[in-house]
């Protein structure tokens, strides 16, 4: 079978540093085309990441016969328009997070999808990472018993205001770029969808939220508390809290290539789980690759993340009813 063909939308910094090399790498994969909005942007840019067409239109690269899925690496506001025009062009998608904003456009994007046969994956590239799978393994195992609580928490300073990431049209704010990373992951460790949400937000002028809290009320009874920061300087963790004692995860959303581990701290005993390094992009485009050639393969640690746009949205209402400015 030839390799699936792979267009890039969008020439953001994760587009073409990380995105993009790994489609180079993955087997049974081909970087053919990259689409920006002036020719010369989109040309320098294939040249940079070596792909063989450059498209000075969006429509342009979604109407190119020889590819066969594309990654979205739009501002967040732009993902559910370009996303169903590339169902309508009869393109698979990897979108990169968050999928969409709204959960309406969320239900349209996934059925224009399903109504084409066309696979939709939102791009959390660190479900793709082993010390997740290491992780629910130990829970399976019962290390520290049954799950009580969950922590999570994902802060960065974004310091350019004139960055897209404080647009309210285009989808910016912490819940939409941080924030989301902890709600996913709790998420899929529980394997459980929030029942109920209590949440702060402290928002711009503009309306876009700095930072976000939440607790997640899982329907199990698990309490998860979630935070992210666009205000705060650069930390993350994860500390997953059971009847017997917790895991914690140093680097759970920005592990880098080297090893990680998992610190597994119960009645008072700490020990060090050694995780191979991993680079989570190329193993995220080999498994959306997988799927997308043969659906007969399981679509998940990965999701078409639907589900994570209520997640958020749900958090969104009600760190509004409770806004700080």
């Amino acid at each position: 079978m030839s390799a699936l063909r792979w267009g890039i939308l969008g020439c953001g910094a994760i587009a073409t540093s990380a995105i993009a090399p790994a489609i180079r790498w993955a087997r049974d994969a081909e970087l053919v085309a990259v689409g920006s909005r002036t020719m010369d942007r989109a040309r320098q840019k294939a040249a940079e990441v070596g792909a063989a067409r450059a498209h000075g239109r969006y429509e342009d690269l979604l109407a190119d016969p020889e590819v066969d899925a594309v990654y979205i690496g739009l501002p967040n506001g732009e993902h559910a328009q370009w996303a169903i025009a590339a169902a309508e062009a009869g393109k698979h998608v990897l979108c990169d997070k968050s999928l969409t904003l709204h959960v309406d456009d969320a239900h349209a994007m996934r059925e224009a999808f399903a109504r084409r046969g066309l696979v939709l994956v939102e791009g959390f590239m660190v479900r793709h990472h082993p010390q997740w799978s290491a992780l629910r393994d130990l829970l399976a195992s019962g290390a520290i018993g049954g799950v009580q609580h969950l922590r999570a928490w994902f802060r960065a300073r974004l310091s350019n205001d004139a960055d897209h990431r404080w647009s309210p049209e285009l989808g910016g704010g912490a819940l939409f770029d941080v924030t989301c990373y902890p709600i996913n992951l709790v998420r899929f460790v529980t394997r459980e969808e929030p029942a109920a949400a209590q949440a702060t937000g402290l928002f711009t002028a503009s309306g876009v939220d700095a930072e976000t809290d939440a607790l997640l009320e899982m329907p199990s009874g698990i309490v998860a508390s979630v935070h992210g920061s666009l205000r705060a300087p650069f930390e993350q963790g994860l500390v997953v809290a059971g009847e017997r004692g917790r895991l914690i995860l140093e680097r759970p959303f920005v592990p880098g290539w080297e090893p990680t581990s998992i610190l597994v701290d119960v009645d008072g005993s700490m020990e060090r789980r050694d995780v191979s390094g991993a680079n989570h992009f190329l193993h995220m485009i080999e498994h959306v690759t997988s799927h997308i050639r043969d659906r007969s393969t399981p679509l998940a640690p990965a999701e078409d993340g639907v589900a994570n746009v209520e997640a958020c949205n749900l958090v969104l209402a009600a760190a509004r009813a409770h806004a700080r400015t």
